[in-house]
């Protein structure tokens, strides 16, 4: 499963019910009908509203505000099979958060000044599988635009390679922080893992956080779950299974937490963007840790030092959202009143789910609670439903095979007398649980605004009634096309297809030709992932190269 790392009730219910807290002297300040409790009553309500809308296993919360006020609470478990809670001690992994630990830990050494941020990898790490002459620097790392790609090993057979030049585009690499990582290791002189312990974890009185995620812990976190399936889109109502453990020590996203101690991480950064300090470094360094960032690809967010900057209504959020083989997680600090909030649910990152949406309206909500107001709203889980009209009709192959799209509450498909919503994974994209249609996302083309073609896997349906003219199949592209497994739980299985005389990965991701043998995976021509065929039998591939990641050619 090829994955870019680069989301009710008003909580109007009585506190007590709401779950275990992080500590006695939390709990001691949560004096009933006081604004933390009207608070953390809607948080409540709404993580169990999360839970139960995806059918999460568990969901743990951490707030904290500059009042001094900080506490956790949990709902559902952290074992779905032994109905064990989720413990103020349980730890969850926390993913891509992890990077602003490690961005923070590289400040640190810049401001004792073993080396400059500007500095060049290259000079610094000579033993990189980069180019000698590579400009990379240690910031843009940190910012994502070194033009790497997103997960290739470290040291890939032919060395890493860039698309472009650094700052020239933004594009997500854990390869880039397990770069940093390594470099944090040699100017250390010590383990990533211990040297996060000694100069962030314990000045914050992180007591029970790791930076490492190992076997001989795995007791101590909560049981990870993962779709039951994971060769198919996942859609909402599919059953779960336990997931594997995977061990991770990488920069990308090496830290388990609890949400009780995230908390004094979330404290000290909202304590960095008030020119206090935190995170190791002076007033002055921490402010530009926090504050410096770059434009993202996206132009909701901005993006420096391993911390997502977004903004919503004039207020100002320091965001992050963290996804491993079997966790979830997010936070929000606000800027300017300094709120934040950390939440996990120990599902699978895969779902493509992470809890943004409860980090922002518990951050909202504590903020308006301590500030005497009305509680905001929370946001709708359910996504936005499309102009149906835009979709509703019967759509054909040129083999006859066909479908047909109905409106009402919910997008309806229909086929060979079966029917199932279509629930929505993008603009003009569905998933569903129709047999018929389960092993691909199903996209549709518009023109003049309607819907006129929807593509899915190898097939194209053209919407009756619209004369829209298909390009045909190319037969030798065919030939490359298959299902491709890599054991690793991180990648799964990846289906290549021909469509209209096009590769695509599954429905949606382009692979164009750059070269013999050589593919650009993604819609931007600047994408600096890449694809390979090799090993071939009778003119088919048995082996599939993603961006130095090698699958097996497994058919049925």
């Amino acid at each position: 499963m090829l994955i870019d790392r680069r989301g009710f009730a008003k909580g109007a219910a009585a506190f007590a019910a709401a779950g275990v807290f992080s500590g006695k002297a939390a709990a001691q300040r949560l004096v009933a009908g006081s604004p933390q409790a009207r608070a953390l009553a809607a948080i409540r309500d709404y993580a169990e509203a999360h839970r139960r809308y995806l059918n999460l296993p568990g969901m743990t919360v951490g707030v904290t505000s500059p009042s001094g006020f900080a506490t956790s609470l949990s709902v559902g478990f952290a074992n779905a099979e032994t109905r064990a809670p989720i413990a103020p001690d349980t730890l969850v992994q926390i993913g891509s958060i992890s990077k602003s630990f490690l961005s923070a830990l590289l400040h640190q050494f810049a401001q004792e000044g073993r080396f400059k941020l500007s500095d060049r990898i290259v000079r610094l790490l000579p033993e990189t599988a980069l180019p000698r002459t590579s400009p990379i620097e240690v910031q843009h790392l940190l910012d994502h635009v070194a033009g790497l790609p997103g997960d290739p090993p470290l040291f890939v057979r032919g060395g890493l390679w860039t698309a472009y030049a650094p700052g020239k585009h933004w594009h997500y690499s854990n390869t880039g922080y397990d770069l940093l990582g390594q470099l944090a290791e040699h100017f250390g002189k010590k383990p990533l893992d211990r040297l996060l312990a000694e100069r962030i974890f314990e000045p914050l009185g992180m007591r029970l956080t790791r930076g490492a995620i190992t076997s001989g812990e795995r007791l101590l976190y909560a049981q990870g779950y993962e779709a039951a399936d994971e060769t198919v889109p996942f859609v909402r109502g599919a059953p779960f299974a336990q997931a594997p453990w995977v061990d991770v020590t990488t920069g990308a996203g090496c830290i388990g937490s609890t949400a009780s101690d995230m908390n004094h991480y979330l404290r000290t950064l909202a304590n960095a963007a008030k020119g206090l300090g935190g995170m190791g470094l002076g007033a002055k360094e921490a402010l530009a840790y926090v504050t410096h960032k770059v434009p993202s690809d996206s132009p909701e967010m901005a993006y420096g030092n391993g911390l997502m900057h977004v903004e919503d209504k004039g207020r100002r959020y320091l965001h992050h959202t963290g996804g491993m083989v079997s966790f979830a997680s997010s936070f929000h600090v606000d800027v300017d009143n300094g709120v934040g909030a950390f939440a996990s649910s120990n599902v699978s990152a895969f779902l493509d789910y992470r809890p943004r949406k409860l980090t922002f309206f518990a951050v909202q909500a504590l903020a308006a609670a301590e500030a005497g107001q009305k509680l905001p709203d929370p946001p709708a889980l359910e996504p936005k439903l499309p102009e149906a009209a835009d979709y509703v009709g019967i759509y054909r192959t040129s083999t006859g095979r066909s479908f047909e799209v109905r409106g009402g509450p919910r997008l309806t498909i229909i086929s060979n007398g079966n029917e199932a919503p279509l629930e929505p994974a993008g603009e003009n994209s569905f998933r569903t649980l129709h047999p018929d249609f389960r092993a691909f996302t199903l996209m549709f083309e518009r023109g003049n605004g309607k819907a006129i073609v929807a593509h899915w896997g190898p097939q194209s349906f053209v919407r009756e009634g619209v004369m829209a003219k298909l390009p045909g199949s190319d037969p030798a592209l065919a030939r490359l096309a298959g299902r491709y497994v890599n054991d690793s739980p991180w990648w799964g299985t990846t289906i290549v297809v021909e469509r209209g005389g096009k590769l695509w990965i599954g429905t949606d991701t382009p692979m164009t030709p750059v070269g013999k043998n050589r593919w650009r995976v993604g819609e931007e021509s600047w994408s600096p992932e890449r694809a390979s065929f090799a090993d071939f039998i009778d003119g088919q591939p048995q082996t599939f190269v993603f961006s130095g990641v090698e699958f097996a050619r497994q058919d049925t």
